[in-house]
């Protein structure tokens, strides 16, 4: 009876001491995962969000057995489908659509048929060119696809090739699919008027453990549900930088941009976040651009060309813009202050010209037809807003199209769509 007792104590004893190991142990693990007291940081739960909106034409293509590919029409989106994914001739649909997921990029793609089960994966090919710009970093970039209930789910493995910019994902279903970056500092671009300010913060849009760019994924290590962005926590920043002009006050996860007083002509900056990686530099960027007191205008899908210029009061209550450099002197009246005016080159009521200093050709805001007669330019001005003198006046013109004539002769000799801005002061 006494061995019996003995050794029933013995094995409560030692239930206790496995409890209280195994209470220890839960205990320095969370502990260690504490920094600065700060609550190990898990990620935004998933989000439902509404599938997107169409935002293109629909394309159709007939793929069989022996496999192929299509391309939509804007060239953003390849999709390849091998010999043997399929069994027999089917009819595959894309259509573009609006991006819903909080942590995405550019617009998306619907693809068809969605109850289709692929034998071998199929790759989906975004090229992303276009949007460089919008990106923080081409580290963070990924591509997801919308379930059932509305959650987007970032998709790995995937492959980036920064030399091309592109990036691919294989995938034996059909959905609606787009990019995302899972990381982002918020503006990742921004266009800025001299002395604005812009506020910024980093933003997390997955779960993860204890590096940034080791996100949690699910079991089979294949998809990984996104929510909302949320601030990334002050510990994991690991600095902040500005390059170029005007000034950075920055702590933690955010931070605000303020551009210079003054900007004689387009200038660029870039503000830097970097997060602490045990592997990697993580490098996020905010591409800004401050736009100073000046007319920016192109022809056609040319280049920006940037001058100085000025607006103010002529006669009676006929207002103008005018500016010039070593190239082009450019002119625009119209009667009255803010407000839309569209093009009236009777009397010079609403009109524009555009010069260039050799006196040899010049553009206006009227053409002739096939029959020869003089009709208005499609497009307008519009003069966001008027001050007294010495304010900052706004707005932005379209010229569709502008008629090019010749300075010797008079006579026009093309025709060519002008778009512009301007941010200028007023000076009388």
């Amino acid at each position: 009876m006494l061995d019996y007792v003995a050794a029933r104590n013995n094995l409560i004893m030692n239930k206790i001491f496995l409890l209280l190991c195994t209470a220890l142990l839960v205990f320095n693990s969370s502990c260690k995962k504490e920094k600065n007291g700060e609550i190990p940081y898990k990620g935004p739960e998933p989000v439902s969000r509404p599938a997107g909106n169409p935002d293109g034409a629909l394309q159709s293509f007939q793929i069989g057995a022996a496999g192929g590919e299509f391309t939509t029409a804007d060239g953003k989106l390849k999709v390849i489908i091998p010999a043997g994914a399929i069994s027999e001739l089917t009819n595959f649909q894309v259509q573009p659509i609006t991006n819903t997921a909080d942590a995405g990029v550019g617009g998306g793609y619907r693809l068809f048929p969605h109850d289709l089960t692929f034998a071998k994966p199929v790759t989906l090919e975004f090229n992303y060119e276009e949007l460089v710009d919008s990106i923080a970093s081409e580290d963070v970039l990924s591509i997801a696809y919308q379930s059932d209930d509305g959650i987007w789910h970032m998709v790995r493995p995937h492959y980036l090739d920064k030399v091309n910019k592109t990036i691919q994902t294989p995938t034996t279903h059909f959905s609606d699919w787009v990019l995302v970056t899972w990381l982002k500092l918020i503006p990742a671009s921004a266009e800025l008027s001299t002395s604005a300010e812009l506020p910024l913060k980093v933003l997390n849009f997955h779960p993860y453990s204890d590096d940034l760019l080791a996100p949690l994924v699910s079991s089979d290590n294949s998809t990984l549900p996104l929510g909302e962005g949320k601030p990334v926590p002050a510990s994991l920043i690991k600095k902040w930088q500005l390059n170029g002009p005007g000034k950075l006050v920055a702590s933690g996860n955010s931070g605000t941009y303020t551009a210079p007083a003054t900007a004689t002509s387009e200038t660029s900056a870039t503000v830097v976040a970097e997060l602490k990686s045990e592997a990697h530099q993580l490098l996020l960027l905010s591409n800004i651009k401050i736009i100073g007191e000046a007319i920016r205008y192109r022809y056609g899908n040319g280049e920006w060309r940037m001058i100085p210029g000025h607006v103010g009061v002529t006669l009676g209550n006929q207002s103008g813009l005018g500016g010039e450099d070593e190239e082009d002197v450019l002119t625009i009246i119209w009667n009255g202050t803010s407000g839309t005016y569209n093009w009236n080159y009777d009397g010079g009521k609403v009109a524009m010209t555009i010069t260039n200093q050799a006196l040899t050709k010049y553009y206006v805001a009227f053409v002739e037809n096939n029959t020869g007669e003089i009709v208005n330019s499609g497009g307008s001005i519009t003069i966001d807003n008027w001050g007294p003198v010495g304010s900052i006046v706004t707005g932005r013109f379209t010229v569709s199209p502008s008629g090019l004539r010749s300075g010797l002769t008079g006579k026009q000799i093309d025709t060519e769509s002008i778009e512009g801005t301007f941010r200028v002061r007023r000076a009388k």
